[in-house]
Order: structure tokens, then C-alpha cells, then sequence
């Protein structure tokens, strides 16, 4: 091998050559790439809650760091946790992601090579992360990057050493009072403690609300030995700060701890919220020592709460606490037997005041309630054994909608409160057919609209079969839902109980959206809406589209051709334009736009070919925005080169703003541009 080989194949020395070229290391590059893999989604909502973009398909290297895995129960991130702040584009993803991961050297060279990128952003998060090495190059590459909120950032989840960096710098960013804030509400008791001694920015009352709301006892304790009068009670707390909601705290939790120190010291103004809190930390002990110490007794919201965490021997602990507290003999705890008459508890005025829950009366309990809903019989029996007054028509309907039928037929055999028409919606939408059958055989329940609705949805064919069986209550179907022609209804259930979800629309509605043509088959006396199609269209059911044609006359509205575009179903688009599905004209300009931004070339092309006159020239410019604004490549070239679409400055601007760099490259390498005709109510209509 001669000297040149050598030289030329020597991979250090290309290395080396490389960095004196335009452009990014190739270790740089594959950052980028996986920064493009992230999906960026605007946010519709725009508030200042919420976040202007939402990030999802983050590749798992960043995902599963510490820092990310702290939001790792959320479909998606929202960009203020990366501190992020652009709508449509992030160009400095590829650095936030490399400081997640505390990747040291790629930081070095993003610095070298995007300096423009230093700003306070980058530095939060590597304070956040407790990224300590990171937050010295950002610091001291560039002083655009210090801002008080780093060490603000460092202190809330415990990053001492980050702290005392920031601190060391003279003449450095400092922090805000909501460093101490911040770390105490999160438990930082060291951090606490060094903020105070060595800097003069303080707190406010938050820290003291925060510690003792978290059950921080020895925060608490340090910061009102300090100062008093810095703790009131909050009638509302909630622990965020700078828009993150989750943190890394201390795991030194000590409600009774807290309690025992505020008690101790005269604060006698606790809040029953905080009670509450205590209790889902650590049910018996925390009920105990305030019934020892006098500070709560077991009111009524209290007692929801203990049924709810379903601890046996909290429950029972709480039962005689209720009765002695009320002259009641203990011994009603074990008369199974024997009839006792109801009664309510008496209420404690001075605690009903702490509270800012609603309902918060003993007449007003439903623990029984909950309990059925919970599907704890155990626990039911014993309410039922001690004659207080909790239990409502909701307990049966709680017991049918788990499917409970024990518990149903207890209810029925014990109780008087019966039930409601909602016992067999929620059976029939849980698929508890037993249930549903007992309820019309025993309580003599009917059908509701909303049982078969949501039997029907579900595809759920013998509970079909069999509420048709039955009479049917007579009932309209909301108008909303015949004009939307779906809706699904939501009710929330307690403890980790999954909500009830009840179809409201019209049944045949509900079998045809997802696809179910046996159910459909069975209930073809029943009505349907234009919803019907137009749903199946949008799932895709082109099965079900040809059967309601061929069947049933109710037809579909543009709702229809609409999803058909949107989800590229060319085959069932052809087949409701070939069969006249919609009676009336057909928005085909409308099509030929939501072609464009949904990316299909063939489906748009079929749109175009729709038409039966040509496209004015604002309608081009329409369909080229449109794909502009939708990223879409393929469309925009296809536009241009096979239909002679032109391209405007407008475009390019917002091709520019929303990051789409491709389709920036491609329309200034095909020439000259027109003039925009858009105006600003076209955009809007765009945009919609």
C-alpha cells in the first residue's frame, strides 16, 4: 500500500478533515434524524394551560431517561416539558433531546456548531434534568443562556449540587422565590436549607402550603420554626411550577408527622382536604391519631374516602368510630340479623367548614353507593348491618353496570331504594347479560334506547337479541345525537373502577360505525340517521356502506364522502358517488381540498377529475396551500409538475414558519412564483 492509500484510508484523519467542513458531525446528524422521527402536533386548545404543540413517537433512548420517564403515563409530552415553545417546528429538538439523555459531548459540539440555539431554554432543562456538567458548558458558553429560572428549576426537584453551582457564580442569574417554593413543596429539605441560609430571595407562603399539603413534616417544621406566620390554610393548592407537573420528590412523607407538628403548635385551622390527602397516604393510622388527638373526626367526606380505598379494617375502625360518635351501640357492627332503623349521623358545623368539597352533610351520603359501585359486598352488608342512611338507587345501578348480580339481588332482597332505568342502560353497555336479564324478569325493567344503542355499538349480538325480546320504554332519542349521529356518554366511577361508556344515539347508528351488519340485519324495523353511513365511511366499513344502501333508505350527508377522502378510502368514495348515496349536490371543491391535505395523490387526482369545470385560479392556489400547509411533498410536486399549479410567497412563508424545509427547497428551485390571491377569509376556511 503507497503512501497516498495510506493517507486516504486512515479513518482518524478523514475524521479530523471533516470537522474543518460545513455542515454537522455525522454523530450530530443522527440526532437530527431522530429529532425528525418525533411527531409535532398543534394543540387546539390554545390557552395559556395549555401547550402550543404536543410531542409524541419519541424514540425510546430519551424516553426512558429519568427525566422523561417522570411523564411516562402521558400519550403525549407536551412541549413545555422539553421547554419548548414554537406552534408548528422545533429546530432546537436535537439539542434539548441530547441533553435529556446527559449526552456531554454532543452538548460540546452543538454548541460549537449551532450557537444561536444558547438560549435560557436549553439551560432549564439541563437544570431541570440535574445535568450538572451541562449546565456548566451552557453557562459558560454563552451568557444568553443564564436566567433565575434554572436555579429555580434545580432547586424544585432536589438537584442541590446544580444549586450551589448557580449560586457560585459571581454576579450570576440567581433565582426566585420560587426556588424555596419549589423544593419545599417537593420535599428538598437540604436544598431548603442552603437556599435560606445562603441567599437572601426567601420564600412565599406557597413553601409552607406545599410541604405541608405533600406531607413533608420536616420541611414543615424547619420553614415555621422559621417563620409562623408564613403557613395559612389554602382554601385551593396546587403543586406546579413553571407548567411542569410532575416531579422527582422526596419519599419522606409523614402526614401524621405533619399533623402532630401543626397540632402541637396551635394550628388548628387544618383543612379537611389535607385530611383527605392523608388518608389515601395511609388510611388507619392517619384516622386513628386524629381521633386520638381531637383534630378530625370521620365526617361524611371522610368516610367516602375510606370506602373508596376499600382498607377492611380502616372501614371497620371508621364504622365505630360513626356510632359511638352518635350514642349507637358497637354491637350494631354484628347483627346481621336484625333490623335497625335508619338514622344520620350528626354533622361536626365547625368541621363542615374546612372543606370546599360539595355535598359534604351526612344526609347527603352515598357510601353504600359506592361501595356497590366498587363491587365491595362485604363492605355493603355492613353499612346495611349499622342503619345509617347512605345507600340511594345508585347502588343497584352501580351493581348492574359491573356486573354484579349478587350484589343486585341483595340489594333488591335488603333495600328499599330500588333502582332506576339507568340499572339496565349500564348492564346492557357492560355486556352483563345475566344482570340484564334478572332486571326485567325480577325488577320488571324494560329496554331503554341507550341499553340496545350500546349493546348494538358494542356488537354485543344476544344482549341485541334479547332487549328486542322485551318491551321498549318509550323514549326520544337526544336531538343532538340524531343531528351528529353519534355520541358516547361518559359516567365516572370511583377508585380504579373503568367509567361507564353508554351509545346515545340511535342503535342502528351505533351497529353501522362499527361495522356489526348481523345487528343491523336485526334491527332493521328500528331507525337510523344519515349518521349511520356516514360513520361507517369514516371506519372504513364499505361492507356495511353497500348493505344500508341496499336495505335501509336513510342515505348519508357530505359527512360521508368527507371521511372517505380523509382516511383514503378511494374504494367506498367511488362507490357513494356511483350510487348516489347523498341526495343533493356534493361540495366536490371541497373534496378536491381535503385531498390535498391528507396527502393521497390518487384520491386527489380522482377529485380533480370530479370536477366538471375547471379550476378557477384561486382554487389551485387553495389546493397548493393547502398541501403547503400540510407538509405534504408528494402533493405539492404533483400539483406543480402534473397540473401546472404555481406556487406564491405566501406559501413559502408558511412552509417556512411550520418547518416543512422540503417543501421550502422544492418551491425555490422551481422558479418564479404568482401572485397570491388568498385572502384572509380563504386561509381561515383552510384552516377550519
Amino acid at each position: 500500500m503507497d503512501v497516498t492509500d495510506q493517507v486516504l484510508k486512515n479513518l482518524n484523519l478523514v475524521e479530523l478533515t471533516f470537522q474543518y467542513q460545513d455542515g454537522l458531525p455525522l454523530k450530530l446528524l443522527e440526532i437530527s434524524q431522530l429529532a425528525q422521527s418525533v411527531v409535532i402536533s398543534p394543540c387546539n386548545m390554545q390557552t395559556s394551560f395549555h401547550p402550543t404543540v404536543y410531542l409524541s413517537n419519541i424514540p425510546s433512548r430519551f424516553k426512558d431517561t429519568p427525566y422523561l420517564q417522570l411523564f411516562k403515563h402521558w400519550d403525549r409530552l407536551p412541549n413545555y416539558a422539553l421547554f419548548l415553545s414554537n406552534y408548528y417546528k422545533e429546530p432546537t429538538l436535537p439539542l434539548h433531546l441530547s441533553i435529556v439523555e446527559n449526552n456531554i459531548d454532543h452538548v460540546k459540539m452543538w454548541i460549537k456548531h449551532k450557537p444561536e440555539w444558547l438560549t435560557p431554554a436549553p439551560l432549564k432543562l439541563a437544570a431541570i434534568c440535574g445535568h450538572l456538567e451541562i449546565v456548566k458548558l451552557l453557562m459558560n458558553a454563552s451568557k444568553n443562556t443564564w436566567c433565575s429560572e434554572a436555579m429555580d428549576l434545580a432547586a424544585m426537584k432536589g438537584h442541590l449540587n446544580v444549586v450551589k453551582f448557580i449560586h457560585g457564580i459571581e454576579n450570576g442569574p440567581g433565582c426566585t422565590k420560587e426556588a424555596m417554593d419549589g423544593a419545599a413543596t417537593f420535599g428538598h429539605l437540604e436544598v431548603v436549607q442552603f437556599l435560606n441560609e445562603n441567599r437572601t430571595e426567601g420564600c412565599t407562603s406557597k413553601a409552607s402550603e406545599g410541604a405541608v399539603n405533600m406531607g413533608y413534616c420536616k420541611v414543615v417544621e424547619y420553614l415555621l420554626n422559621l417563620r409562623r406566620e408564613q403557613y395559612t390554610r389554602p382554601s385551593f393548592f396546587y403543586a406546579e411550577y413553571y407548567r411542569i407537573q410532575n416531579h422527582r420528590a422526596s419519599e419522606d412523607i409523614d402526614y401524621i408527622g405533619v399533623f402532630r407538628y401543626l397540632s402541637s403548635h396551635s394550628f388548628a385551622d387544618i383543612s379537611e382536604d389535607l385530611v383527605l390527602i392523608a388518608i389515601e397516604n395511609n388510611p388507619l393510622a392517619t384516622i386513628k391519631f386524629l381521633q386520638q388527638e381531637f383534630i378530625n373526626g370521620v365526617t361524611k367526606n371522610v368516610f367516602d374516602k375510606v370506602i373508596e380505598i376499600g382498607d377492611k379494617a380502616t372501614i371497620q375502625h371508621a364504622l365505630e368510630c360513626i356510632l359511638t360518635g352518635n350514642n349507637k351501640p358497637i354491637s350494631f357492627l354484628d347483627t346481621e340479623d336484625e333490623t335497625i332503623d335508619a338514622w344520620v349521623p350528626l354533622d361536626n358545623e365547625e368541621l363542615l367548614s374546612t372543606t370546599t368539597l360539595e355535598d359534604k352533610e351526612w344526609y347527603a351520603s352515598k357510601a353504600m353507593d359506592l361501595a356497590a359501585a366498587l363491587g365491595d359486598f362485604e363492605t355493603i352488608k355492613l353499612l346495611h348491618q349499622t342503619g345509617i342512611k347512605c345507600c340511594t338507587v345508585d347502588a343497584i345501578n352501580r351493581a348492574a353496570a359491573v356486573g354484579r348480580l349478587d350484589i343486585v339481588e341483595w340489594l333488591h332482597t335488603h333495600r328499599t331504594e330500588g333502582c332506576t332505568e339507568n340499572a339496565m342502560t349500564y348492564a346492557a353497555a357492560g355486556g352483563h347479560f345475566e344482570v340484564v336479564k334478572w332486571l326485567h324478569e325480577v325488577k320488571g325493567l324494560n329496554c331503554t334506547n341507550n341499553a340496545l344503542g350500546s349493546a348494538a355499538y358494542n356488537g354485543d349480538i344476544e344482549m341485541v337479541k334479547y332487549l328486542i325480546s322485551i318491551p321498549m320504554i318509550p323514549g326520544i332519542v337526544d336531538p343532538f345525537f340524531v343531528q351528529h349521529g353519534d355520541g358516547n356518554q361518559t359516567t365516572l366511577m370511583p377508585g380504579n373502577t373503568p367509567p361507564i361508556i353508554v351509545f346515545c344515539g340511535h342503535a342502528v347508528d351505533g351497529a353501522a360505525s362499527n361495522g356489526h351488519i348481523d345487528i343491523v340485519e336485526i334491527l332493521h324495523d328500528f331507525p337510523a340517521t344519515t349518521g349511520a353511513m356516514d360513520m361507517a365511511a369514516g371506519n372504513g366499513h364499505l361492507d356495511m356502506i353497500k348493505y344500508l344502501h341496499t336495505h335501509r333508505h336513510d342515505g348519508c350527508t357530505e359527512n360521508a364522502y368527507n371521511n372517505a377522502v380523509s382516511t383514503n378510502r378511494l374504494d367506498i368514495l367511488k362507490y357513494l358517488l356511483s350510487n348516489n348515496c347523498l341526495k343533493g349536490d356534493i361540495g366536490v371543491k371541497e373534496l378536491c381540498i381535503s385531498a390535498a391535505g391528507c396527502g393521497h395523490i390518487d384520491m386527489l387526482e380522482f377529485c380533480i377529475d370530479l370536477l366538471q369545470t375547471e379550476l378557477t385560479p384561486i382554487s389551485k392556489q387553495l389546493l397548493m396551500y393547502k398541501a403547503t400547509i400540510a407538509g405534504q411533498l408528494e402533493v405539492v410536486k404533483w400539483l406543480h409538475k402534473v397540473k401546472g399549479f404555481l406556487w406564491t410567497s405566501l406559501m413559502l412563508e408558511e412552509a417556512e414558519r411550520r418547518g416543512h424545509k422540503k417543501i421550502v427547497q422544492y418551491l425555490n428551485s422551481v422558479g418564479n412564483c404568482e401572485r397570491s390571491r388568498l385572502d384572509i377569509r380563504s386561509i381561515q376556511y383552510l384552516l377550519r
